[in-house]
């Protein structure tokens, strides 16, 4: 980016220039950032500039926490210095304050993600519930990270979660260090506040909260449950042996349904609740998909597909990693460690809107990818039919896109956010890139 500072400050006296791709690209952060509470003054680098410097440093290559200062930091920030950004990066308040901001972002924007596409929609009986996937993500660890007690280094494990309707992500804990590695994931889940769990639902309403195999708890799934309305939706791991099984039959009317071979109400020895195992088929391959999950009520076919959805975050993750280039810890402090796992999600986001916005202000879409994906979706289909069966390609479409920006618009946009940039002759120089690859 030009200049960080310039995001948060608007001077009306100069409303005639033609915004830069930068303004437009923030402004949604920058709305967030205005609300009351959220930042305060600082002699050397504020917290607004600071924010913009995070965001930044997610969206470049930059290899090091110097190359990062050296390249963008200082050029474009006065006052920044090695010191006090390494500082700023361990400071518990600029952390509350990332919290803070996060939170008040997720409030304003959120609902505008969902009103623009609502993957979800295609199943009302989804309607007024809260459905979140979630997973942790290793990186590398700190250059400057200690050794455990094995004389290795432990990664990082951030845990996230993301809203199955609109894509919005959001950070949730770091798993905690141990002497000899990572706490698993479930007992972090489990530290965590129950309300925070609910994702948002509002009083009255349920949540769905869609994992891995990691989460298979039977006890604390069924506090969650009697307690806070929050239903675990899973794989089934096989070394499972339920006690009973009974048949429950399927709505074959339901083009829900379609791909759901069976529907079981199980109960386990000495675990509390009742559970339910659903079993369907892949139509283009000969794999099957067998689900675990608490919530007794909604179509086996609409479970089915939420934890098939499960696969965004993973595409999430993978973004930051392979596109975004973030695979290692900015910092040793978990001060540090945490406001990179929140700028993750807030670029993450900001890459959404932008999206959004792209698509239904100017008429862009990623044509090539999209034309990729259409074209493996005919794949599937063809093969699905060779074999015999049929894909159910009105479901897909209305539930599954590419879930990933391409490297081509990354690169674009880091051209744009680090020199300044016209709004407009860059919309116009972004139009061929999004038809084909150069």
């Amino acid at each position: 980016m030009s200049e960080p500072v310039e995001i948060v400050a608007v001077n009306p006296s100069n409303s005639t220039s033609a915004p830069l791709l930068e303004d437009v690209f923030f402004a949604p952060l920058l709305q967030a950032l205005q609300a009351p509470g959220i930042t305060r003054g600082c002699s050397a680098v504020d917290d607004s500039s600071f924010v913009a410097l995070a965001v930044l440093r997610m969206l470049e290559n930059s290899k090091t926490g110097r190359d990062f200062i050296q390249t963008h930091g200082i050029p474009s920030t006065p006052g920044l210095t090695r010191s006090n950004y390494f500082d700023s990066l361990s400071s518990p308040r600029r952390l509350k304050m990332f919290i803070a901001l996060e939170r008040e972002f997720q409030r304003q924007q959120l609902p505008l993600l969902r009103a623009h596409d609502d993957r979800l929609a295609h199943f009302s009986e989804l309607d007024h519930m809260e459905i979140w996937a979630a997973d942790g993500h290793h990186i590398a660890h700190a250059t400057h990270d200690p050794r455990n007690e094995k004389g290795a280094y432990n990664s990082v494990n951030a845990i996230y979660k993301l809203d199955l309707r609109s894509g919005w992500m959001r950070f949730m804990d770091l798993a905690r260090p141990t002497a000899r590695g990572v706490e698993h994931e479930i007992t972090t889940l489990k530290r965590q506040d129950k309300q925070d769990l609910r994702c948002g639902a509002a009083k009255g309403q349920s949540t769905l909260f869609v994992y891995d195999t990691a989460i298979v708890d039977f006890h604390f799934a069924y506090n969650l449950k009697q307690s806070k309305s929050i239903y675990i939706l899973t794989g089934w791991k096989n070394n499972l042996a339920p006690m009973t099984v009974m048949p429950r039959p399927i709505d074959r009317t339901n083009p829900a349904n379609a791909l759901v071979i069976s529907d079981e109400t199980i109960y386990f020895n000495n675990t509390p609740g009742v559970w339910r195992r659903i079993t369907a088929s892949s139509p283009d391959s000969d794999e099957i998909y067998i689900t675990l999950t608490n919530q007794m009520n909604l179509s086996p076919g609409a479970l089915n597909q939420c934890r098939r959805l499960r696969w965004n975050i993973e595409k999430a993750f993978d973004q930051q990693e392979q596109k975004l280039d973030e695979p290692k810890a900015w910092s040793a402090s978990e001060q540090g460690k945490r406001i990179q796992a929140v700028a993750m999600g807030i670029v993450h986001n900001l890459l959404s809107l932008f999206e959004a916005k792209l698509k239904s202000e100017e008429g862009i879409e990623d044509t090539k990818v999209i034309k990729a994906w259409q074209k493996d979706l005919s794949k599937r289909a063809e093969k699905a039919r060779a074999a015999g069966r049929h894909l159910p390609i009105k479901l897909y479409q209305a539930l599954y896109r590419p879930a990933e920006v391409s490297l081509q618009f990354i690169r674009w946009l880091r051209v744009g956010l680090t020199r300044p940039t016209c709004y407009r002759l860059a919309i116009e120089q972004l139009r061929p890139l999004m038809l084909a690859y150069i």
